[in-house]
């Protein structure tokens, strides 16, 4: 039980640690790439800009013989096209404003910085600055006329709002895809997790009925240890039919008892220990007896293997220790285990000292014992096992005849 229960523990650790992971790396994944393309929109920004810039002042060269009003309906035009783009201005060389997006502008003085064009590199020039619209990014283009004479600039904004509007959208998206990703790989996780614990109990469950082989093993050991002293004895005192006659009968008994438990009892954990506890009953000089018809398939009812076999094996043992406190010459132990579709019916009856009545309900209670102290837990938790899967159990004693223990169990 101490290695299941590390077993457990370690798969749950494992689960934990998965689920852990996967959200972390996706985490990690996700702000990592959002960064990225945050990082790529503001160069995208700049980008466009300096292309919506290079477009506008193409298009201005051909506007030079327009009026200024028809300039303007000409660029408002080009505005309504341009949807990277919020303000863009025509400021010419006596810095006036020959035309800007908000038309109460237009020949205004243009009194903000701009860059010098005769020390720059580039005809173009990209900044962040405020303007009357507020914080802004700005591109500056120079515009010159045929002979290369400096005839002002273009300049192209888009605003510090319009850009964390984009940028607060990225994030969004990034949170929403990565809180449907995390759901999605806790959706697989969960899956696989349920594959592995039904693996898990799978392995515990032969690992249980390999466990109660062992212990049958080694009972039968003791058991067949007393047989070879009976057979070496009768040997020894010449009885050779007697010893061959002996050798054949329990051999019999014994190939008829395992094949009628492997063959009636379909779960190998459970038959493993009826294998194991007839050994034990024989040591005790008790018989063991699987009642008629007796039958367990494990299609019938869904019940944990180590539920059933910590249930049955209390009960058994509880039988064989009366019995070994009780003096009679002939003592019994038979076991019915009958399933059916949602039902099991569990009975162990013994020919022991029996229960008194006045007691009869106390047996269940946790530490009652007539044994002494340190006692009385076996009754109590195969009780609030039985409980905990929604069953029985009942007992019916006769004094100096013997008791008989039901379980009566049923799931949909």
């Amino acid at each position: 039980m101490e290695n299941k229960g590390n077993l457990t523990l370690l798969r749950k650790e494992i689960t934990s640690t998965q689920v852990i992971l996967i959200v972390l790396v996706t985490i990690l994944l996700s702000a990592g790439g959002m960064i990225i393309n945050i990082n790529s929109n503001n160069k995208s920004f700049n980008q466009n800009l300096q292309n919506t810039s290079a477009l506008i002042t193409r298009l201005y060269s051909f506007t030079k013989n327009m009026t200024q009003t028809e300039l303007c309906v000409y660029m408002d035009s080009v505005v309504s096209s341009l949807s990277d783009v919020d303000i863009f201005s025509i400021v010419d060389k006596n810095n006036t404003r020959i035309y800007h997006t908000h038309h109460q502008l237009i020949n205004t003085q243009y009194d903000g910085d701009h860059p010098d064009f005769s020390i720059k590199r580039s005809d173009y020039f990209t900044e962040d600055s405020t303007g009357p619209s507020g914080p802004q990014r700005r591109t500056y283009s120079a515009v010159y006329d045929e002979d290369g004479n400096y005839q002002g600039f273009i300049m192209t904004i888009q605003l510090k709002t319009s850009m964390r509007s984009v940028t607060i959208r990225t994030i969004l998206l990034f949170l929403v895809v990565t809180i449907v990703a995390i759901l999605i790989e806790l959706a697989v996780c969960a899956t696989i997790s349920k594959k592995i614990k039904k693996e898990f109990l799978r392995f515990t469950e032969d690992f249980e009925g390999t466990k109660f082989l062992v212990d049958s093993m080694r009972a039968n050991n003791h058991d067949f240890t007393n047989k070879l002293h009976v057979i070496l004895g009768l040997i020894q005192i010449g009885e050779y039919e007697k010893a061959q006659n002996y050798i054949q009968n329990i051999s019999i008994i014994q190939r008829e008892t395992v094949t009628f438990v492997m063959r009636n009892i379909e779960n190998p954990s459970l038959a493993a220990l009826l294998i194991g506890k007839i050994a034990r009953a024989s040591e005790c000089n008790v018989k063991f007896s699987l009642k008629e018809n007796s039958t367990y398939k494990e299609k019938d009812i869904d019940i944990p293997s180590e539920a059933l076999v910590t249930i049955t094996g209390n009960l058994i043992d509880n039988a064989l220790d009366a019995m070994n406190r009780s003096h009679k010459e002939c003592k019994e132990l038979s076991i019915g285990i009958y399933s059916k579709p949602g039902d099991l019916l569990l009975i162990v009856q013994d020919s022991g000292p029996g229960i008194p009545k006045d007691i009869r309900e106390a047996i269940f209670e946790k530490g009652f014992s007539t044994k002494g102290k340190g006692r009385g837990l076996g009754l109590y938790h195969t009780k609030q096992l039985i409980l905990s899967l929604g069953g029985e159990i009942f007992v019916e004693s006769q004094v100096g005849k013997g008791c008989c223990f039901t379980v009566k169990l049923k799931r949909d």
